[in-house]
């Protein structure tokens, strides 16, 4: 245990905590048991909050209060909180604390023994005539009867016991002696039961006259003790579940260390069916049952299966529902649970990360029910959440790793076993009504100004009427305006005299703005949580009371939203300005806002305000009792079981928030099987899953109206009683809805839709009653935040507000005008759509149901916007309504800060309504563009919507609280601008919105748009266009990034910023460009201001400024960008430069200048003066400085630069001299585009820069060049033709404009013939007859080429070269890539070609002159792996053969004549011992080939610089004048790669024309080795395999343009086509057994079998040795009282006592026997002389009386 640490002691807070959370049967407590309840409160300073109110609590309930006080300690304060002076001990110092434990341990465990019960009290009169009474009271059989024990003899002696004592008071009546006995009281508590009701009665009695001098009267009032016997304490009974985390947070590696900790702990049970049952749960997304309590009766069985034990596995941590499916499933009599028989429920939770999901209902649910609940958690695992979790924080177990788990055993034993005894019992949660903290926020701005002392005293006459206590109503107190002040927190001032006393002192607080959006926030983070004494966690009711006296001046709908959803009830008054709509989105109805005439008259609301706070249960007004019958329709499908007990916590707590009786609601089951709402309650809970597929809602809803409302079932409907269906289903019904909810809804029902996860909001809606009574939430943990809302629609449906409801629902009907109709639906999916985008999801679907949908009658496009546009589909991709539906369905918001409406219009307008997307606005159908937008535009839409209109389409706007006067600009018409305060709102718009699009026709739009007017752009006179290039590379630094920045602001500081005045782009590059912002995007200089501060180093090298310039010409000075080129606005580019470039900056240096844009020059020392000269084409616009931090001492000549105009002059007496014009081209060029998905969209757009870069160079000043673009995919689709457009920049804008067509096939064949009959024809443009080159650069076939068309085929990624051979004209005009990124590297190459193309000069022909032509071949390889190259690569010895074969029979070159190539061969390799040859230089024989297999013998044969330096001295032993190739086979680099370069390059430069590399099986990095490759072909480049089929053929191709090259010096040769294969051959007979295979690879180890039968019994084993003895138990709990035993048997007799005193005489006794005879007495004297007589009778008589 560590310190908590603070700086502020509140004992009061504490003493409440303890007596609400620890002394109750939920915290352990056995109070109800008459368990003595003992607390011992140890403090070392003075309690800084009320804490009488808290003691006198606790005494109350029988809790005796000790109190040990040290430091700082008041020992008046510890009297006043102790149960009675007596039980206080004050010590000096901490260091005399572990004394005092000698002192407690007698009282501690002799004051108090048995459990404790409240005894009522006699009155005051009743005790004073008690203790004067002068005889003792007859016994009182209440009494007696309650007291077990209590019997006649008993109560003689506690009678005689308490008469005693009375009359001892009544001789010492002081108060001292009264304080002094009351305080003895204790001692005697060691008596007998008995003797404890005595002294509890006299207790009471005694201290009635100390009552008004005692400073806790309470105490002693309400408090009398009698001390039973507790009950016995079971422990070998108990039904303990692991709930051990299976996720990726434990992990394989750790999971060993969970499952030992397991079977240590299981090992030390006594496990058995009755005594400890054992189950056990993994999770992670879901929880998976490993076995019930019930699954194993013995131990053995339990740790065999817990051996067998695997991680579950899975990313996502869900405690808050493995914890739902525990209670659920387990702890219940079908899991094996013993909770009925009151055996004690535990749960051991084993977690190693935090929940992703709530769960802190599913604990308070566990706590509920009465399972102790413990928690282990190891590595990510957090405190807090695991406090919050266990049964309290004492039961939490934190480990450093996993491998501390297996000593943990040994101190859970204990608690597992111990802490629990008896049953259980659910305690309620919740609160009394007289808990609620309430915050009232006011207006605190300059609304209130004069007025505030009207809302104060409002306020304090409220707060007067409430019972405003610690324990009962807590206020808080705060104003608002700009900011948020809080004048009081829950936890301040806690008693009625002080808050009121602070809100008599309140002052106004001012401030101009009303920012009543960051007020809810401030609220909910920072007043409405525990820190702040908000009992949020506790579930007390949370309430604000708002006065709002203006329009807010911040946004309202998301704090609002979070408020509610964080359970705090809202109410607001409204006085003044305020706008009603917006408080409308704080409250759940417009029922809690109260509205004031004037602030003056706001006293007249207190009535009502007060009512509401102290009526309203559980965050709605208390319900009115209204007749209604009420039916849960609940999915009982596969689809809900790890929700099942979530959906009936939320159904019980709906039904506990109605006023259920016969009269009144009548819930689920049949409506009158249950009568009152603890029975419904009760069987909701027993509900359980019915299981099956998918839900059929409609067949459901069916059997709801023919069996459930109906009169015999219970139903009131003939009473006219309204009847109420709520619908809960996590999933789209597998049956359709529309007709049977149709009927329901006839029938008198009012359904209410809810639909959770996957339901569908479209099939919610359609069955709900109206469709704003559907909800749909993503998780069954939202169930909780929709409660309040389906409890205040059950309970405010009246039957005259359905009435009213019915009347105003309008069904919609199918449109009756059914046509053409071309519909985009262009949205927002930013982050403020982003929580509501579901409900416009449902509006276009069921718009689009309403609509006439199919490819020839009603095309559906959507498009997303926010930051960007984004094409979800195009008109012509669905053509049926079910597919329409379905896509929109799969909608997802796309996320963005930004909702630039301006830009999406734009790109609609550009990219969308055209023919080759679907658009069929040159037919003449009406075109209509739906926007659905979140809020006010962050970019300009004026300009976009002009465009837009004037294209002929129709645009209707739906905005959420938007400037009425933007959507007025965008829109047709005002009457067709529709505004909403929330999405939730759209399905009030749909038949408005159905209307035009229905009704309206092409010539009504063209009406419209006609009437429209549009002001000409504005430009003032000193506008301009300025971009700033800014170099970001590493020579840079982020330091001179930082001042360059600061000086660009200050820069844009002194211009005239503004839409109409000058705008601002700026973009950063490196070795790549990096884009900031455009010209188009901010219109204010302030907003530019802060989009430069957000400027930060990209790093990056090496230096492209070539590429730079290139970017910012074609996307930042075009029009889309917002450049006003076209309009003469001056274009200024300013470059920042720290180095020199590293690629070519001259050509787009010369396209800046030329399209008029002037550049300006600023960089540091590093940079080369002359590079940035030839950028800005003048030396007095290159500005130097020797570093950045220099960049303010040209401030003012950078500005001066710019001009008035923007325009920079030019230097005087500088001649610009103008270029020499080269010779003019004629070409008709025509792109065929691939837009199938070969190409993804990103992709395409790489495709489209390679298009645009090869227009952009070919086509120069003067030339006449026409350009054709077709793209396809099944079918072609024309982009446009030749005849098009005249000039490059219009060629380029066009194909800029080319959208991503899609699509699964890609049919050349169609594309090919199209372009034949639609392009390459007069009537397209082509020139054709007229001899100009036609030239189709993609790809075309045969007939193309037989018509003088050059065919270029450019191939990209997986296409064969072979195929893209065939494709094009001739070898020359074939070019392939690895993929779109490497297209820019091409470009060069194509250039080149197209060039010769367009001055015919592409192969010119064969020369005349006949010369031999003689080749040296070495064919090399290598083979380094584990096996022989021979044996593991099995194709290599024929396909060699084959290859030699091949190239020794090569045809005429073209400068040959009738002589034939000599191909000479020779087969050499390199092991690491040296070379090996197979045979010199030779014309190839077959016999030759039985030395190529001789060669089986060596192994390994490596590649390595040496075995080119091989190849290189072998050339030399050859003729010098032959022409030298080398065919290397390889299975992988063996040396480095970096000195195989080299060797390459001194292998080229030895005059060895080619390097060609032939890549084995299973060769890796094979695109890597061919930088090794020259001297290939002319644009093959393709990685050629040894798996080819035609390898042989290719290699010759290979040799046949080497020779022409190297032997006619001719570039390429135009050779024919490729014949067609031919059939195939017969089968050959069977060759013999091949060689055994290599063992193949494990394969995945499989999955555990199923359990077989039990096995046989085994022998007995050995005793173990004796275990450890364990550590002595705590002392037990006193035991009952036996029974009378035997009657002992007599003792010994004791010793003689002390004499007593003589006794009084007695009566005399009966005769005695006679004697016997004494002894001789001595001789009396003599007597007289008698008369003689008889001798002998004489001696006789005197023998007789002698003595």
């Amino acid at each position: 245990m560590q310190l908590q640490g603070g700086s502020i002691l509140n004992t009061g807070a504490a003493l409440s905590y303890v007596h609400a959370n620890h002394f109750t049967e939920a915290g352990g407590s056995r109070i109800q048991d008459h368990v003595p309840q003992l607390l011992l409160l140890l403090t070392a300073g003075q309690s800084e909050d009320s804490y009488l109110q808290a003691a006198n609590a606790l005494a109350r309930a029988g809790i005796l209060t000790f109190c040990v006080g040290t430091s700082q300690a008041d020992r008046a304060e510890l009297e006043e909180i102790a149960f009675n002076p007596g039980l206080v001990y004050l010590m000096d110092d901490f260091s005399s604390l572990p004394a005092l434990p000698q002192q407690l341990i007698q009282p501690l465990t002799t004051y108090v023994s048995g459990g404790v019960e409240e005894v009522p009290l006699a009155q005051p009169g009743k005790a004073l005539q008690l203790l004067g009474a002068p005889s003792p009271l007859p016994p009182d059989t209440s009494l007696v009867g309650r007291w077990p024990g209590l019997n006649s003899r008993g109560w003689r002696r506690a009678v005689l016991c308490l008469f005693v004592m009375v009359k001892w008071f009544q001789r010492h009546d002081h108060q001292p002696h009264w304080r002094k006995i009351c305080s003895l009281l204790p001692y005697f508590m060691r008596w007998t039961c008995l003797a404890s009701l005595v002294f509890s009665v006299f207790y009471v009695l005694a201290c009635v006259p100390m009552w008004a001098h005692m400073r806790k009267p309470s105490a002693v009032v309400c408090v009398s003790l009698c001390f039973l016997c507790s009950t016995a304490v079971r422990v070998n009974k108990r039904d303990i579940i692991f709930l051990l985390d299976g996720s990726s947070n434990v992990g394989e590696t750790n999971f060993p260390y969970v499952r030992d900790f397991v079977m240590n702990l299981v090992n030390s049970l006594d496990v058995g069916s009755d005594h400890i049952r054992v189950g056990l749960v993994q999770f992670s997304d879901t929880p998976v049952t490993e076995f019930s309590l019930n699954t194993y009766p013995t131990k053995s069985e339990l740790l065999a299966h817990l051996r067998q034990m695997q991680l579950q596995g899975g990313s996502i941590l869900n405690t808050g529902a493995a914890l739902s499916y525990v209670h659920a499933n387990h702890f219940t009599e079908a899991g094996g649970s013993r909770i009925q028989d009151h055996v004690p429920q535990l749960l051991l939770l084993l977690t190693a990360g935090q929940s992703e999901d709530s769960y802190l209902q599913a604990a308070n649910a566990l706590a509920r029910a009465g399972i102790l609940t413990f928690c282990v958690g190891t590595s990510q695992a957090d405190r807090a959440e695991l406090e919050e979790i266990a049964f309290n924080p004492g039961l939490v177990y934190l480990m450093d790793d996993f491998s501390s788990l297996p000593a943990l055993p040994q101190q859970l034993i204990q608690p597992l076993t111990t802490y629990v005894s008896g049953g259980v019992e659910e305690v309620p949660l919740a609160q009394p009504e007289s808990k609620r903290d309430i915050l009232f926020l006011f207006d605190g701005s300059a609304n209130l100004m004069g007025q505030f002392t009207a809302a104060r005293d409002f306020l304090y006459k409220v707060i007067d009427e409430l019972d405003v206590k610690p324990e009962g109503t807590r206020v808080a107190v705060a104003q608002y305006s700009d900011d948020v002040k809080v004048e009081s927190r829950f936890d301040q001032h806690q008693n009625k005299p002080e808050i009121l006393n602070l809100v008599k002192r309140m002052k106004l607080k001012t401030g101009k703005a009303l920012n009543l959006g960051y007020a809810l926030d401030y609220a909910q983070r920072y007043i409405f949580v525990k820190s702040a004494g908000s009992r949020i966690e506790d579930g007390v009711l949370q309430f604000l009371v708002l006065l709002v006296a203006g329009k807010s001046s911040d946004r309202v709908d998301t704090p609002a939203l979070n408020l509610k959803q964080s359970g705090v009830v809202p109410f607001i008054l409204q006085a003044k300005n305020a706008d009603p709509a917006e408080l409308e989105l704080i409250v759940p109805s417009p029922a809690f806002i109260l509205v004031a005439e004037s602030l003056p008259k706001i006293g007249d609301l207190q009535p009502q305000i007060v009512n509401l706070l102290k009526s309203v249960q559980n965050g709605a007004p208390a319900p009115v009792s209204v007749e209604k019958d009420v039916v849960f329709l609940i999915d009982g499908s596969e689809g809900v079981r790890s929700g099942f007990p979530l959906l009936k916590e939320f159904v019980q707590r709906v039904v506990e928030s109605l006023d259920v009786g016969p009269d009144r609601c009548a819930p689920e089951f049949y409506l009158n099987s249950y009568m009152d709402q603890q029975s419904v309650v009760g069987a909701i809970r027993g509900l359980t899953l019915l299981g099956g597929p998918a839900p059929n809602t409609g067949a459901a809803l069916e059997f709801v109206l023919r069996n459930i409302l109906v009169g015999s079932a219970g139903s009131r409907i003939a009473e006219g009683v309204p009847q109420l269906l709520i619908v809960l289903t996590a999933d789209r019904s597998g049956d359709d809805v529309r007709g049977p909810s149709v009927v329901l809804r006839r029938g008198g029902a009012v359904p209410i839709g809810i639909g959770i996860g996957n339901a569908d909001i479209t099939e919610m809606q359609t069955l709900s009653f109206i469709p704003d009574f559907a909800v749909v939430i993503p998780t069954f943990r939202q169930l909780g935040t929709i409660q309040q809302v389906i409890s205040e629609r059950v309970t405010q449906l009246s039957r005259e507000e359905l009435s009213r409801l019915q009347a105003s629902v309008t069904p919609l009907t199918t449109p009756v005008v059914s046509g053409k109709r071309d519909v985009v639906f262009l949205i927002d999916g930013s982050q403020s759509a982003g929580p509501e985008f579901q409900y416009i999801r449902t509006l276009i679907e069921r718009l689009v149901d309403y609509l006439d949908v199919g490819f020839d009658t009603t095309r559906v496009a959507v498009i997303q916007f926010s930051d960007d546009p984004r094409v979800e589909f195009l008109l012509n991709v669905h053509s049926s309504k079910d597919e329409v539906q379905n896509a929109v369905r799969r909608l997802r918001p796309k996320g963005g800060r930004q909702v630039n409406v301006g830009g999406a219009l734009e790109y609609v307008a550009r990219n969308i309504f055209k023919r080759p997307l679907g658009s069929r606005i040159e037919e003449g159908v009406p075109q209509f563009l739906v926007l659905i937008s979140s809020g006010k535009s962050d970019d300009e839409v004026e300009d976009s919507a002009i465009e837009l209109k004037q294209f002929g389409v129709a645009p209707l706007t739906i905005a959420r609280n938007v400037d009425q006067e933007e959507l007025v600009k965008i829109s047709l018409s005002p009457e067709y601008v529709f505004s909403v305060n929330t999405f939730q709102e759209l399905p009030s718009l749909e038949q408005k919105l159905l209307t035009p699009l229905t009704t309206l026709t092409a010539g009504q739009i063209q009406q419209l748009l006609a009437s429209t007017r549009y002001p000409p752009p504005a430009v003032e006179s000193d506008a301009a266009d300025i971009v700033f290039l800014i170099d970001s590379s590493d020579g840079v630094k982020p330091d001179g990034i930082a001042h360059i920045r600061d000086f660009v602001i200050r820069i844009v500081r002194r211009l005239n910023v503004g839409p109409n005045k000058v705008r601002i782009g700026v973009l950063q590059f490196s070795n790549d460009v990096f884009p900031e912002f455009q010209l188009k995007t901010y219109k204010s200089q302030a907003s530019v201001l802060d989009a430069i501060r957000r400027l930060r180093f990209k790093g990056g090298s090496p230096l492209n400024t070539g590429k730079a310039l290139e970017f910012v010409a074609r996307n930042y000075f075009v029009k889309s960008a917002g450049s006003r080129i076209e309009d003469g606005v001056p274009q200024h580019l300013v470059l920042f430069l720290g180095g020199k470039s590293q690629d070519d900056i001259s050509r787009y240096s010369q396209v800046i200048k030329s399209a008029g844009i002037a550049s300006l020059g600023v960089g540091d020392r590093n940079i080369d003066r002359t590079e940035l000269q030839t950028i800005t084409s003048d030396p007095r616009l290159v500005f130097t400085v020797r570093e950045f931090r220099d960049l303010p001492s040209i401030e003012e000549r950078i500005v001066n630069s710019f001009g008035s105009s923007g325009v920079t002059p030019a230097p005087p007496g500088v001649d610009t001299p103008s270029p020499s014009r080269p010779e003019k081209k004629k070409a008709d060029i025509v792109f065929l585009l691939d837009g199938s998905i070969n190409f993804r969209r990103d992709s395409f757009q790489e495709v489209l820069r390679f298009v645009s870069e090869i227009v952009d160079t070919v086509y120069e000043g003067g030339d006449s060049i026409q350009v054709g673009l077709v793209q396809y995919n099944s079918d072609p689709t024309d982009e446009f033709f030749l005849k098009d457009f005249p000039t490059k920049q219009q060629i380029i804008d066009a194909i800029n404009k080319v959208v991503y067509k899609g699509g699964r096939h890609a049919n050349t064949k169609v594309g090919l013939e199209h372009l034949r009959r639609n392009h390459f024809v007069p009537e397209a443009g082509s020139r054709l007859d007229q001899r100009v080159p036609q030239i189709d650069a993609q790809e075309a076939s045969m007939a193309l080429t037989q018509r003088g068309v050059k065919v270029f085929a450019v191939g990209v990624r997986n296409i064969d070269s072979e195929e893209v051979g065939k494709i094009a004209s001739n070898s020359a005009t074939a070019f392939r890539v690895g993929n779109v990124q490497e297209l820019s590297e091409l470009s060069e190459q194509v250039l080149e070609t197209l060039h010769d193309a367009m001055h015919e000069t592409l192969c010119p022909g064969v020369t005349d002159v006949s010369k031999a032509c003689n080749l040296d071949v070495i064919l090399g390889f290598d083979g380094s792996g584990d096996q022989n190259v021979f044996v593991a690569q099995k194709g290599l010895e024929p396909k060699v053969d084959t290859i030699l074969r091949r190239i020794s029979q090569m045809q005429k070159i073209s400068c040959s004549g009738s002589q034939l190539p000599t191909v000479r061969v020779s087969v050499v390799a390199l092991t690491p011992s040296g070379p090996v040859e197979a045979f010199d230089f030779a014309e190839y024989q077959p016999e030759l080939f039985e030395k190529f297999q001789n060669m089986r013998a060596q192994h390994p044969y490596v590649l390595t610089a040496d075995t080119l330096k091989l190849y290189q001295n072998k050339f030399r032993q050859a003729s010098m004048d032959n022409v030298k190739v080398v065919i290397h086979f390889t299975d992988g680099v063996d040396g480095d790669l970096a000195d195989l370069q080299r060797a390459s390059e001194e292998l080229r430069q030895e005059g060895v024309r080619a390097l060609i590399l032939v890549g084995l099986e299973r060769v890796a990095n094979l695109e890597q080795l061919m930088q090794l490759e020259f001297g290939r072909g002319f644009t093959y480049n393709r990685p050629l395999r040894l798996n080819l089929l035609d390898l042989d053929y290719e290699l010759a191709e290979q040799l046949d343009n080497i020779a022409e090259k190297a032997c006619c010096g001719i570039p390429c040769k135009c050779s024919g086509q490729r014949g067609d294969r031919g059939p195939i051959g017969s089968i050959g007979p069977k060759g013999i057994p091949g060689e055994d295979g290599y063992r193949g690879y494990p394969g995945d180890e499989g999955g555990p079998g199923e359990r077989g039968p039990p096995g046989v019994n085994g022998t007995q084993g050995f005793q173990g040795c004796p275990g450890q003895r364990g550590v002595k138990g705590s002392r037990g709990f006193p035991g009952e009282k036996g029974e009378l035993g035997e009657i002992g048997l007599d003792g010994l007799d004791g010793e003689d006592g002390d004499k007593g005193l003589p006794g009084t005489s007695g009566e005399k006794g009966s005769p005695g026997r006679r004697g016997d005879k004494g002894p001789k007495g001595d001789k009396g004297e003599r007597g007289d002389v008698g008369i003689r007589g008889d001798p002998v009778r004489d001696a006789a008589l005197h023998h007789s009386y002698g003595t």
